[in-house]
């Protein structure tokens, strides 16, 4: 019998090391300062513009109802809303939606333009 023949039927079983598993730290003793990227989405917002290089505003007209609609606003929505309030002051609170989820907002009426200017000087 070749020897290569006897080597294939030869098993020889090497000790494995015994894995610890990792132990999770409790949830009590991690801090908000212990984890990554902690302060984005609390009072910070970021809008990114689109790949040509434009604000992700626009105008929504259904029959005769015009929507003003700011897209990819990623972070704190509501924060977003209030300083754009307090830029544009001509535009109501009550005139204002808000989706969290999306990151959108819907504006009654046209302020394409005002909106445009406000990012352009306070954003960019």
């Amino acid at each position: 019998m070749r020897p290569t023949i006897a080597l294939g039927y030869l098993r020889v079983s090497i000790p494995k090391k015994p894995l610890t598993p990792y132990a999770f730290p409790s949830l009590s003793s991690i801090s908000i300062s212990d984890l990554p990227n902690n302060g984005f989405g609390k009072n910070n917002y970021n809008i990114k513009k689109t790949k040509y290089g434009h604000w992700p505003v626009y105008r929504v007209v259904q029959n005769t109802r015009v929507l003003t609609e700011i897209k990819r606003v990623e972070g704190d929505v509501e924060e977003f809303k209030n300083d754009l309030l307090a830029k544009l002051p001509h535009i109501q609170d009550k005139y204002v939606t808000v989706n969290k989820k999306a990151g959108q907002l819907k504006i009654k009426g046209d302020f394409i333009d005002s909106i445009k200017e406000v990012f352009d000087v306070n954003i960019n």
